[in-house]
């Protein structure tokens, strides 16, 4: 069976629920880190000085390496500024998601096809007690990934996955095509990389990955209906539920609307 995985939205103000509106006609953003709630973002400290890796590399490859990562942690603002990240969720009935992040209940959560572009490149966050020790190695993907996909224990409820675009620059460029020349092996890995190329902002994708849509327990009457008429209109394969707060147990519930 496929695998859905969820993102949670606020309504309350105006420019939010145009913002889930627009996901649904196909439009979704890429969030900077700097705008997230963990203060632990992008902690990782990054050594390359001290890589056998990096001693074994050519002057001129060593050179545009140490340009790529300017001799310090790719955790700075700047750095930051030039990631963007979709941040997804297994659990569309999570009680303190819909908390945080869809305005205590009164939100939406929308549910997109894993086998579907750009869906279909998440990667699953880590939970651990520890910061990552990230060390520079040959694949500066998997260094990236591994500042970016690792978070505290305490996160682990949100059982996160993540798809991410970053900002390549030229020189980083220059090392994969550098790279490729060398090691025409690693074409699709080097293709596959370059593709995710981009930052924070807005990027499309085909809303017939748009499985389902989820209508928090406390949503207005209003929003209800503004939400459930875009979706007729722009989506009208998905399943559409209300989320319903349960009378006995602390859990929530589901009915499905169409």
């Amino acid at each position: 069976m496929k695998q859905t995985l969820y993102k949670y939205y606020s309504t309350a103000t105006e420019t939010q629920l145009s913002r889930a509106i627009e996901t649904l006609n196909g439009r979704i953003y890429f969030s900077a880190p700097s705008k997230f709630n963990d203060p632990f973002e992008l902690s990782a400290k990054v050594n390359i000085s001290t890589s056998p890796l990096l001693k074994s590399l050519s002057l001129k490859e060593k050179e545009a390496v140490e340009r790529i990562f300017r001799l310090r942690p790719p955790v700075s603002a700047e750095w930051r500024e030039k990631i963007g990240i979709l941040c997804l969720t297994e659990d569309p009935l999570n009680i303190l998601m819909w908390s945080h992040y869809a305005n205590n209940h009164t939100g939406i959560c929308i549910g997109f096809d894993t086998e579907a572009s750009p869906f279909n490149s998440t990667k699953k966050v880590t939970y651990n007690g520890e910061r990552p020790k990230a060390e520079f190695n040959s694949d500066p993907e998997k260094l990236v990934d591994r500042v970016l996909l690792t978070k505290s224990q305490h996160w682990q409820y949100e059982k996160e996955w993540r798809i991410l675009k970053r900002t390549i620059e030229p020189d980083e460029l220059d090392f994969y095509h550098q790279t490729f020349k060398t090691n025409p092996d690693r074409l699709d890995e080097i293709a596959e990389t370059i593709e995710q190329n981009g930052g924070p902002g807005t990027y499309s994708f085909d809303k017939s990955s748009i499985r389902s849509i989820f209508l928090g327990a406390r949503i207005t009457p209003k929003n209800k209906e503004s939400l459930i008429q875009a979706a007729s209109t722009l989506v009208p394969h998905a399943k559409v539920f209300q989320t319903e707060l349960d009378n006995n147990y602390f859990w929530i519930n589901k009915k499905r609307l169409r």
